[in-house]
């Protein structure tokens, strides 16, 4: 939540850079998803989500998809631009080793970090209490560490050049 505005951001990058030279961005998507339909609308992970985006408008810190990236990059003046998506699985649930222990790793990242994420947008941008806030963490914690809903985050890497002069 600290990019106000991705393309003045990306123009000032692009203005201080020297010509010839590379930016490269790496974002996640804000909105977990599933390919299965293992996550829904109603479950707690969803929810807090939405609730993380509702909250970064009100405090005037929007979050944009991953995929719009690409686009102001090349609208900033940026050529050959390359783009990269992965998926970050929220748990143990890919039967696949390496994304399994990718799984495991962003499980334990995000369990780490779930309240220093939560707490200030939602208390400040919804004003909600910090009671709500547990009382809602403490199914999105139940949802993030179960294997049978396959969630993970849409992660972009984007890179760019600046065109000689």
């Amino acid at each position: 939540m600290s990019i106000q505005n991705w393309e003045d951001y990306l123009r000032k990058i692009f203005d201080n850079l020297t010509p010839g030279g590379h930016v490269e961005l790496q974002d996640i998507d804000a909105f977990m998803k599933s390919d299965d339909g293992t996550l829904t609308e109603a479950y707690a992970l969803s929810k807090w989500c939405n609730l993380l985006r509702e909250a970064a408008v009100k405090l005037g810190r929007p979050y944009i998809p991953t995929k719009e990236l690409k686009e102001i990059m090349g609208k900033v003046g940026f050529t050959n631009i390359v783009e990269t998506r992965f998926k970050w699985p929220s748990n143990c649930w890919p039967k696949d080793k390496k994304y399994k222990e990718l799984g495991a790793w962003n499980n334990e990242n995000t369990n780490l970090v779930l309240e220093s994420i939560t707490f200030a947008p939602l208390t400040r941008g919804l004003n909600r209490t910090i009671e709500e806030v547990n009382v809602l963490l403490v199914d999105v914690r139940k949802e993030l560490n179960d294997s049978n809903i396959h969630a993970y985050w849409p992660i972009c890497s984007v890179y760019g050049r600046k065109p000689e002069v």
